[in-house]
């Protein structure tokens, strides 16, 4: 977002640098990559670098037009108030200019499981532990938690045994339909 210039405490303010050989500022906004927006003020032109969200230098130059490619920078920070912000502002953009990073994308964010997803996962658990020697009220209570007092009569028995079924015929050679989900 654009200020005036006196209203952005950390704006970064650039004026041409009267000896080019020692600068260590130079106009090389394609180097700095990341998103950049620029806009003609009373104030002079302003550039809004920002190489990742979060993160921008605020930068005035004057004139109505950009300086030239590799134009050599020097910062003239102002002794006002926001005197202390001014500078780390400064130094901030000073030591990207010098290294600029370019960005990693964003990581990608984790797949939400599907309900086939889950379900299989459940599949596969079950009969892990019936294969270990878990009996079907064992398998029941890791998988759901709390097993019924009548288990012998619990649709949740029924369940497991369609849940152990699924998976002997997946083991069986049926696997080829749990990668088809």
């Amino acid at each position: 977002m654009f200020w005036r210039a006196d209203a952005l405490a950390r704006l970064v303010r650039l004026t041409p640098a009267p000896l080019a050989a020692g600068c260590l500022i130079h106009f090389d906004p394609d180097r700095w990559g990341g998103r950049q927006a620029a806009l003609l003020t009373p104030d002079g032109y302003q550039l809004i670098v920002s190489p990742r969200p979060g993160l921008a230098h605020h930068l005035l130059l004057p004139g109505p037009d950009p300086p030239a490619a590799r134009a050599a920078l020097a910062p003239q920070p102002l002794f006002d108030a926001w005197h202390p912000q001014r500078l780390a502002s400064t130094l901030a953009f000073w030591r990207y200019a010098q290294n600029p990073r370019i960005t990693r994308a964003p990581p990608v964010p984790a797949l939400k499981p599907t309900g086939r997803t889950l379900e299989s996962t459940f599949i596969l658990w079950a009969l892990d532990l019936a294969a270990a020697g878990a009996s079907g009220r064992e398998v029941a209570a890791a998988l759901w938690g709390a097993v019924p007092a009548d288990w012998s009569d619990s649709p949740m028995r029924a369940q497991v045994r369609r849940v152990l079924a699924t998976g002997r015929r997946l083991v069986n050679g049926d696997y080829r339909a749990l990668l088809r989900r």
